[in-house]
């Protein structure tokens, strides 16, 4: 695999990240301010560019590719997980007192 997409596959595992912990950390009503759905749909883009260039790189049977679409699908079930926990806190509601 080139130094090339080595690097981009770093730089979506470290963009994943942040976008996860800004999505866990920053209050739901800011969060179209501060342009997180923008960022999600930029990852799941690249996310999909880097499998593509991964599969015409490798081929499909190496093992270098195995590990790099691992690491692809890894950074962005960060995010998904993120979204999914935001998803259930926000359906949930308030919490209410008894």
């Amino acid at each position: 695999m080139t130094p090339i997409l080595s690097r981009r596959i770093a730089e979506l595992e470290l963009d994943a990240a942040v976008l996860r912990h800004r999505l866990l950390h920053i209050p739901l009503a800011l969060q179209e301010d501060c342009g997180l759905w923008k960022s999600h749909k930029a990852i799941g883009r690249e996310a999909l560019d880097l499998f593509r260039a991964v599969r015409q790189e490798t081929g499909s049977d190496d093992a270098e590719c195995d590990w790099a679409l691992g690491r692809i699908e890894a950074a962005y079930q960060l995010v998904h997980e993120a979204i999914h926990s935001l998803s259930a806190l926000t359906l949930a509601g308030p919490p209410t007192r008894h």
